[in-house]
């Protein structure tokens, strides 16, 4: 039985040879070529079907292009960044010679021997960077992130481009702590731009300074500048601390309160420089 059913297993099991659906496809496309050539419908194809294919390519190809766009975007966000950044470290820097100009300024309008002063004003200090305002035991303490290893000294003066910051009072490896001008524990002696008189400028602890007990025939006035005085020789002559905005009387006629508004605000600047501590 098993060699009977064996032997009537065929290969192709059709009833039509396929040599016939052959070589009637071959006629018929013998045929649409030859009618195609005629009536030039193949250069019709090539000017239609890429019309239709041309949005099907793009489809495939959004997710690469996408991929490469954002590519270039990031790159490109990259350079511009870099280059921000170093313009804000240029205008720093050209910020920082205006207050030695400043101080130059101030010299000559304050010195009356003008042509016989031969003074060196140049300023020098590590730069560096703010890391956060934050309140210790009711105190404003601002941490920058330069400490011992870039030279750091306890008692530097810090300025920046709008004038006095504050001083440095603790110093890390890594970072250092600045009292700033408007703490209650500040104190700076400071001269009016235009005069000599000299005074002493107190930290109020609410944004601004002041001068509590102010000589009555004091010349001082509204919006009059005030600089550094540089009797201490901590502070160079001429850095540019505040303007005065408030003057009232006291209880004593003798004397006058004195409120100024500090040109610089910690909470508004970045960018900072601890100056060198001349021995």
């Amino acid at each position: 039985m098993q060699k009977e059913s064996s032997a009537k297993l065929k290969l192709f099991n059709r009833d039509r040879s396929p040599l016939f659906i052959y070589f009637l496809l071959l006629s018929l496309c013998l045929i649409m070529m030859k009618l195609g050539y005629k009536n030039k419908i193949l250069k019709k194809i090539r000017v239609e079907v890429p019309i239709i294919i041309a949005p099907i390519n793009n489809l495939i190809n959004l997710p690469i292009n996408l991929m490469h766009e954002a590519q270039n975007n990031f790159i490109t966000k990259v350079i511009l960044k870099e280059k921000i950044d170093n313009l804000e470290n240029t205008i720093y820097n050209l910020s920082i010679q205006i207050q030695e100009n400043t101080l130059l300024k101030s010299e000559n309008n304050i010195l009356r021997e003008i042509l016989k002063i031969q003074k060196n004003f140049k300023i020098t200090g590590e730069n560096a960077e703010i890391v956060l305002p934050k309140v210790r035991n009711g105190h404003s303490i601002i941490t920058i992130n330069k400490g011992l290893n870039s030279n750091v000294e306890e008692g530097a003066a810090v300025i920046n481009n709008a004038g006095l910051v504050g001083q440095i009072i603790n110093i890390y490896n890594g970072y250092s702590e600045i009292r700033p001008i408007t703490s209650k524990l500040y104190a700076v002696p400071a001269i009016i731009n235009s005069a000599k008189e000299n005074m002493i400028l107190y930290g109020n602890g609410d944004g601004g300074l002041e001068i509590p007990l102010s000589p009555a025939s004091s010349s001082i006035q509204i919006n009059d500048t005030l600089v550094t005085s540089g009797i201490d020789d901590l502070y160079p002559k001429g850095i540019r601390i505040g303007t005065v905005t408030k003057i009232k009387k006291t209880k004593s006629p003798k004397f006058n309160y004195i409120l100024v508004r500090p040109f610089s605000h910690p909470t508004t600047y970045s960018q900072i420089t601890v100056l060198t501590i001349k021995k």
